[in-house]
């Protein structure tokens, strides 16, 4: 492909675009492989539907024709196949000539636009580089003389260099396949960095200016390839790499998967939305949130009540599981109609922005209260020191163990990151600056391409984070890692260990993706693999890596192989860099508004397998359960595994349904019958007046207050070392107690001691 036209050079830094171009192009080409059915041209492009609209007329008065003899037409021209990429010429620009054709002489037009109306060509921004394209390798009906638009997108050339080095490739920015990659490198980082767009963020470690992210970089590179090679051994043909700049020398072939069957491990034929939701959510969980709550809340109360005696806490009564059904509920509720001052859910500023009537299902002090006291662990039982987890860790472990028992993931899988939104203070918080929080609480997760289903997660706790224990590890929960900080290949195989040797392919991105990860993946547990690659990573071709944007042309595709790895650099707008375990070296296309554009295959698979972790957060943030303000952290993670086990809950209920359930209406369903589960399961409140006691008896129980001669010390009060004294006694103990707070705190405590 001849180079075009050297561009203007930029005017920042010194630095121009067209730097190293203009030279003539000495190399040797030859074809790229086409996958069955890809033309070995494109076809002509597809007029989009909003340019078929366009075709209306124009009304122009007659005194308005013979004003300007310019205009040739009162409807918008028809867009021949030559022109249809080309766009208006300004006033003062020649022409460009096409093949064989003589320059056009100087013409002032018009543009047409419905949503403008008739506007001077004048008015674009820009000048129109002029540039010619040949295509190479293909039949010479496919070159031709066409204007370049600003785009770039109209440079075809699928060739490849033969005398090219072997192992060449550089990772790129900015690319339909990277744009959520490229933060992984700089965004992944524990280190203070300013917000940037995803452009800032390169591939290629040489092109970063600030040399420190360049070495923390290339430190957390380092230590996942020595995790890797800690796995295999010092002595061992898994490091052993034999590149090769040869299609023909790749071998392998896609794993077998051998799973029976995929999709939930129960029949749900016949279940409803709430039956799925507590096949996660069952009652030994319940209960055990009841239990650790009431634990927690009279903690509270012998915190609290003496210093706050007309606090909501004053009024506390243990919460039970219907109650606790209710609240959760309520939380559904709330995600699906947001109103940002909570206490307007029950009680509405004016009358016109009352939302339901949520003071039927829980009030509104009973609702902070629990709110409040909601707690997963008895603290008596925290180790010494404690994790940063133990608050929460419970949950976790019973989420994931339901999330793997309850569903069998298809064969496309995918590792990848997500972030909870926490602006508070908090010592293991990530930053990453392509996530729509920026920074919170980060956790690696492992879903199911297609639909999104979270099968497992691990909740990434910062320096010294201790890996959440699988199947067939020995290791204690809670013990430190020996592996260097954010190795990242012990990530993967983490999440991995339960699905080895099944036929599983892992879509990762350039944070985890390694040669010598692809190859224990495929030769020790026969586990494909695919994703975007970063060329500082070791066993990367050294010849690759010499791949620039000014050594390659777009469309060009390079390469190298060994038997079981490929990997493939493809200059798009940038350059892209992918390894796969199974892909070979072959071309597709795929159709997009309208243009078709040649892309490696590779590259298509990825790009349709990848966005699953993405697919899900998206879902998830329509309805923001943990939206919220909490002051403390692990409530908030709480409300986010509960939204995410409502979005596995829909993807097992709908799993081979006729009629599937959009996502609104499931969440709906699911409220709705949650509500009538715990109102129905509450006993019933009888409208027979009850036996009326006896007065004396009636009496001796109520324990009525009665006045001392003089002040004496009160007893929860002497208790909690506070100098107070009181007139008022109990007359059925005979205990000085005073009569705001520690009267009615006494006798709380006195009825939840049992009798011996």
């Amino acid at each position: 492909m001849p180079d075009a036209p050297e561009p203007q050079r930029g005017r920042g830094k010194g630095k121009g675009k067209g730097k190293g171009r203009g030279s003539e192009d000495s190399r040797m080409w030859r074809p790229c492989p086409l996958l069955p059915g890809v033309p070995t041209v494109p076809p002509p492009r597809v007029r989009q539907s909003w340019e078929l609209q366009q075709q209306r007329p124009i009304d122009i008065t007659a005194e308005q024709e013979g004003e300007d003899d310019d205009i040739e037409s009162y409807f918008l021209p028809d867009i021949t196949e030559d022109e249809e990429m080309r766009p208006p010429l300004l006033e003062d620009e020649e022409a460009v000539p096409s093949a064989g054709t003589p320059p056009q002489a100087k013409k002032r037009k018009i543009q047409f636009s419905p949503s403008m109306g008739i506007i001077q060509a004048t008015a674009l921004p820009q000048n129109i580089v002029p540039a010619e394209i040949e295509l190479l390798g293909f039949t010479p009906s496919s070159t031709g003389t066409r204007t370049a638009l600003d785009s770039g997108r109209s440079n075809y050339s699928m060739d490849i260099d033969i005398n090219m080095e072997r192992d060449f490739i550089e990772p790129g920015e900015g690319s339909e396949v990277d744009e959520g990659d490229s933060a992984n490198m700089v965004g992944m980082i524990d280190i203070s960095l300013k917000p940037r767009r995803i452009d800032d963020f390169p591939m290629d470690l040489d092109s970063i200016a600030e040399h420190e992210v360049v070495e923390v970089i290339q430190e957390l590179d380092n230590a996942a390839d020595e995790v890797l090679r800690n796995v295999v051994g010092p002595e061992t043909d898994l490091l052993h790499f034999d590149w090769r700049g040869e299609p023909e020398n790749f071998e392998s072939v896609r794993e077998a998967f051998t799973v029976p069957s995929t999709g939930p491990t129960f029949d749900n034929a016949d279940l409803i939305p709430l039956d799925v939701f507590f096949k996660i959510w069952d009652a030994d969980i319940i209960a055990y949130i009841v239990r650790e709550t009431n634990r927690y809340g009279a903690e509270l109360i012998r915190s609290t009540i003496p210093s706050k005696p007309n606090s909501r806490l004053s009024r506390w009564k243990d919460v039970t599981s219907d109650e606790i059904l209710r609240f959760l509920a309520v939380l559904m509720l709330q995600s699906l109609v947001i109103d940002y001052v909570e206490r307007e859910y029950w009680y509405a500023v004016i009358e016109e922005l009352q939302i339901g009537n949520f003071k039927e299902i829980m009030t509104y002090n009973r609702f902070i209260v629990i709110k409040r006291c909601l707690h997963f662990i008895d603290n008596a039982t925290l180790p010494v020191p404690p994790t940063k987890l133990d608050k929460i860790i419970p949950i976790i472990e019973h989420l994931n163990k339901k999330f793997k028992s309850l569903y069998v993931l298809e064969q496309n899988i995918a590792i990848d990151e997500s972030l909870l939104l926490w602006k508070g203070r908090l010592s293991f918080a990530q930053k990453i600056a392509t996530k729509r929080a920026r920074v919170g609480i980060k956790s690696y997760e492992l879903c199911e391409s297609r639909t999104g289903y979270l099968w497992q997660m691990e909740v990434y706790t910062g320096k010294g984070h201790a890996h959440v224990v699988q199947d067939g590890e020995p290791e204690e929960r809670g013990q430190e890692s020996d592996e260097p900080e954010s190795a990242t290949a012990q990530i993967v195989l983490n999440l991995t260990r339960s699905l080895f040797d099944k036929g599983h392919t892992l879509i990762m991105d350039n944070f985890y993706n390694a040669p010598l990860l692809s190859r224990i993946l495929k030769v020790q547990h026969k586990t494909d693999s695919m994703g975007t690659l970063r060329l500082n990573r070791e066993f990367v071709p050294e010849a690759l890596k010499k791949k620039t944007k000014k050594n390659m042309k777009e469309g060009e595709v390079a390469f190298s192989t060994t038997k079981d790895l490929s990997v493939v650099v493809w200059m798009d707008k940038n350059i892209v860099a992918m390894i796969s375990s199974f892909h070979p070296i072959e071309v597709g296309g795929i159709e997009k508004y309208g243009y078709y554009r040649y892309k490696p295959q590779v590259v298509l698979d990825y790009n349709f397998s990848m966005g699953g972790i993405d697919h899900k957060d998206q879902m998830l943030s329509a309805y923001p359960i943990e939206r919220s303000r909490n002051i403390i952290w692990y409530k908030k993670l709480f409300r986010r595994l509960l939204n995410v086990s409502m979005h596995n809950a829909l993807v097992m209920f709908n799993h081979n349904r006729t009629h599937a359930l959009r996502h609104r209406e499931f969440r709906l369903q699911l409220a709705k019958q949650l509500l009538q589960s715990s109102r129905s399961a509450a006993p019933s409140r009888s409208l027979a007046p009850a036996a009326r006691p006896e007065p004396a008896a009636c009496i001796r129980d109520m324990h009525l207050p009665g006045k001392n001669t003089k002040k004496q010390r009160c007893k929860l009060c002497y208790s909690a070392k506070v100098q107070r004294s009181t007139v008022w006694r109990c007359t059925t103990c005979n205990v000085n107690l005073c009569i705001v707070g520690c009267y009615t705190v006494y006798h709380i405590n006195l009825a939840q001691t049992p009798a011996v």
